[in-house]
């Protein structure tokens, strides 16, 4: 762990991207270690009864879309741990936190290599590309839709806080189902797109907890976080 720290310490000190700590230190799973194509169900067909419905969901939320719940939208498109303050409060941040910056910075890397596998592998038209009645309000993603990146690291972010602080466990995976859902407000997810990133996240959860190096990380992470939020008892 000496020199997870030292990275983290170079970054804060040199106000450089977090996520350089993955240039020089391994990941914590590969994509090898999670397989999603065995884990996810394939999209539903075009034309078919289910894709109708997802159309009709996304068409819905559209609708109901509020200046509020777009504001809130477009923030969450930061993908980002710290949005999360919303429920650990304004200690929460990155210049606070060296160690959780570098932690979920290479959290990130690892969900988006392994996503990537399956979504290369289906490459479903996102919601505007399939009808143009699909309005968006945020930056429209030239990747295929199934299943949600984003939703899949909201959800493997709320997981991993929620192991680490359990007293916040139901607000922070509510929060992390407000950050995936974000994206089928906007236009640019189907809700199956939300639930299988849900699930991909769930299975990359599991193989993380398999692993040491995780878990060394994990507990000096957890132990930064109490400090920064004044908890006085450890999880």
């Amino acid at each position: 762990m000496r020199s997870f720290a030292a990275i983290a310490l170079f970054c804060l000190l040199a106000d450089a991207p977090v996520a350089m700590a993955r240039d020089v230190s391994p990941s914590y799973i590969t994509p090898e270690a999670v397989n999603l194509s065995a884990v996810l169900p394939p999209p539903p067909e075009p034309a078919s009864p289910e894709a109708k419905a997802d159309m009709d969901a996304v068409l819905a939320l559209q609708a109901g879309r509020t200046s509020e719940s777009v504001a809130l939208a477009q923030k969450d498109r930061k993908q980002t741990v710290f949005r999360f303050a919303d429920v650990l409060g304004p200690d929460f941040r990155r210049k606070r936190l060296p160690l959780t910056a570098a932690f979920f910075a290479e959290i990130t890397a690892d969900e988006e290599a392994i996503l990537a596998t399956v979504k290369n592998r289906w490459q479903r038209p996102r919601p505007f590309v399939a009808n143009p009645a699909v309005t968006t309000c945020v930056k429209r993603p030239t990747t295929g839709s199934y299943p949600s990146s984003h939703a899949a690291l909201g959800y493997l972010y709320g997981l991993i806080l929620a192991d680490m602080l359990p007293r916040d466990r139901d607000a922070l995976l509510a929060r992390a189902q407000t950050y995936a859902e974000s994206r089928a407000l906007c236009g640019v997810h189907y809700p199956s797109d939300i639930a299988a990133g849900q699930r991909a996240a769930e299975a990359i959860f599991a193989a993380l907890k398999a692993s040491p190096r995780y878990h060394a990380a994990f507990r000096d992470v957890r132990e930064e976080i109490q400090a920064a939020l004044n908890l006085q008892t450890a999880h």
